[in-house]
């Protein structure tokens, strides 16, 4: 089991680090992390140096958060969703594999490319924190950093670029690997060498607790990369991502999500502990305020953000557990309009369930109206989605239920129109013009589903 565990993990490590789009988001990270020193110095504060140096931290930090967010999404996207829906699981879980060491394996093997990822990032973060905020003219340039580090970043480049030249490497993870090089030896450099060229004791100028404090961020990544995980195994790219935001901000508003009605309301409470807390692990404040964050606080943030990944990723094998895998073929089957319905279907689901996460975020709302509502949306989310799912993949019983729907739905809107008066369609109030085209989206509906290419597909499942 362990090396079949051990395979899936370096596969994906392998096949993450070549993906483009993995180059592309450390390249823009390393960018905005560049940026983030002549943005900070508008603080407008009287210590302006100080609060300039907490205004980069608090960028830093952030941007690591959500490009790891982004890395996360789109790696298991393609680690995850892209081999099921191309077919690449079913052959490799016929070996035979369990379903939950594909799970595991594609999660430990996306943590470790994020893991690289964020190394990367946090080494140019680092320079750039010991660089400091130009505040003012007279505040000096910090030349080794910016010789050594753009050193290491030119040497990667050219790295990735001769080697994929002359030796077929891919330019990607060439590059990666060229970069966690050069950069680890600059910024090891950059550690004894001070602004003047001169030797200076080891750490002078980077904070201790900012290492900590990155290291609690990369748990943050890591529990949104095991959300990601489980979200692609029924998902695609793009669900997938919209469900790594929303658990992002949840997670990032927990205590003001759930700590006001948590006491008042039990489903609050409940909704409270099976949602993570990203807060614990995002601890500027702490760093902005110059207090030490304690170990004892590391260690159990640690606990709670490893038993969360075991949490999310239990489910994740669950919902895996039971999805159906189809082969390439079968699954390029199905018509186009067909698709193109489904997926409708399945944005109007998820439409009305983002409704729901406005609503339940909104103070304004909070109520018992407001939450009636956001459960009725929610239901309603669930059930279409579900149903729209079955239906793209065939189901019968999806069929004559939207049949049944669009049917009702279109004799419905033509009652009222032809009843009143005889030119009904020429009369455009709001309420007629909201019944015409609620009709016309029915029929359209309609004649997707009795298509001879769309009665074919549901006949042969």
């Amino acid at each position: 089991m362990m090396t079949k565990l051990w395979a899936i993990c370096r596969n994906t490590f392998v096949e993450t680090i070549r993906q483009p789009i993995y180059g592309v988001l450390i390249f823009v990270t390393i960018l905005i992390l560049v940026m983030s020193l002549p943005l900070s110095h508008w603080s407008m504060e009287t210590d302006y140096e100080a609060a300039d140096q907490k205004m980069l931290q608090n960028l830093g930090l952030s941007t690591l958060l959500v490009s790891g967010l982004l890395i996360a999404a789109f790696s298991a996207s393609g680690a995850v969703s892209r081999e099921i829906e191309d077919g690449t699981a079913l052959t490799v879980i016929s070996k035979p594999l369990s379903r939950a060491t594909f799970v595991f394996g594609k999660f430990a093997g996306l943590a470790g490319a994020l893991g690289v990822a964020l190394y990367i990032s946090a080494l140019v973060f680092l320079m750039t924190v010991r660089h400091h905020v130009v505040s003012a003219a007279s505040s000096p340039i910090d030349w080794p950093v910016i010789v050594l580090g753009c050193t290491a970043l030119a040497i990667s480049i050219l790295v990735g670029a001769l080697g994929n030249l002359w030796f077929a490497w891919p330019f990607i993870s060439a590059q990666v690997w060229s970069a966690v090089v050069s950069l680890s030896v600059a910024m090891g450099l950059i550690a004894f060498i001070g602004k003047g060229w001169t030797i200076i004791p080891l750490g002078e100028g980077i904070n201790g607790q900012l290492l900590t404090a990155m290291a609690l961020i990369f748990m943050a990544v890591l529990v949104l990369t095991a959300v990601a995980v489980a979200a692609s195994t029924r998902l695609g790219q793009v669900m997938t991502l919209l469900v790594c935001i929303a658990a992002f901000v949840i997670g990032s508003m927990h205590p003001y999500v759930f700590g006001r009605w948590a006491d008042q309301i039990p489903v609050g409470r409940v909704l409270g502990w099976e949602t993570p807390d990203l807060t614990s692990f995002y601890q500027i404040d702490a760093l902005t305020r110059d207090k030490p964050i304690p170990p004892a606080f590391v260690g159990l943030v640690a606990v709670y953000g490893l038993l969360c990944v075991a949490g999310i990723l239990a489910v994740g094998a669950a919902l895996f557990q039971t999805r159906q895998l189809e082969s390439q073929e079968s699954s390029a089957a199905m018509p186009g309009l067909v698709g193109l319905l489904a997926w409708t279907g399945r944005m109007a689901a998820l439409a009305a369930g983002i409704v729901a996460l406005v609503i339940i975020t909104t103070p304004r709302f909070y109520g018992a109206g407001g939450f009636t509502l956001a459960g009725v949306l929610v239901l309603a989310a669930v059930l279409g989605w579900t149903i729209w799912r079955h239906f793209g993949r065939g189901a019968r019983w999806s069929y004559h239920l939207v049949l049944a729907a669009a049917s009702i739905t279109l004799l419905a809107n033509l009652a009222p129109l032809g009843a009143p008066k005889a030119m009904a369609w020429l009369d455009y109030g709001q309420g007629n013009l909201g019944a015409m085209l609620t009709a016309i989206v029915s029929a359209a509906v309609l004649a997707i589903l009795f298509l001879p290419a769309t009665r074919r597909h549901f006949r042969s499942r």
